[in-house]
């Protein structure tokens, strides 16, 4: 993918920059500090990308960091960081409540989703899951109500496959 058909989110970060950013943040949020090795961990990639991707985030004024230093955020850093991992936490936690998708399953598909939906689609489903969840407040049911919706149509389709109308 060239820089030109890269997808580009919050903050103009692409969606790699985005993934380290998330990290970064986690690993600061725990430890006050975030260390190269540990972002390469989390990611599962060598640490000269982490040093390429880290020294993007400071040129975008996201985070400090020089050679041989730990990383920390600047305040800009924390509210972007803070803003993707609220999108992720609400995206895994509809998959896994309302969906009832396994808690792996959902923080895999739940990433390839935040990256896939882009500007007011994606502010407009966080709103949907932010009324979702405090619907779930005052009302349990709505949501085994809606997985047993889900459940009815899968059951109808097979039954239309079966006689051959699907």
């Amino acid at each position: 993918m060239t820089l030109a058909t890269r997808k580009v989110a919050p903050a103009g970060l692409s969606e790699s920059l985005q993934d380290y950013l998330e990290v970064v943040y986690v690993l600061v949020r725990r430890d006050r500090v975030a260390r190269m090795k540990d972002i390469a961990a989390a990611l599962g990639v060598g640490k000269s990308s982490v040093t390429g991707a880290v020294q993007a985030l400071a040129e975008r004024g996201l985070v400090h960091y020089g050679p041989y230093q730990f990383v920390t955020l600047t305040d800009r850093g924390e509210a972007v960081g803070r803003e993707l991992v609220r999108r992720h936490g609400l995206i895994k936690e509809f998959l896994m409540e309302v969906l009832a998708v396994p808690e792996e399953e959902a923080e895999t598909v739940g990433c390839k989703m935040e990256h896939a939906i882009k500007g007011e689609v994606l502010d407009r489903f966080v709103r949907f899951l932010e009324f979702a969840r405090r619907r779930s407040r005052t009302d349990r049911g709505w949501a085994s109500a809606f997985r047993g919706v889900g459940r009815r149509r899968a059951a109808s389709r097979i039954d239309k496959m079966a006689e051959g109308r699907a």
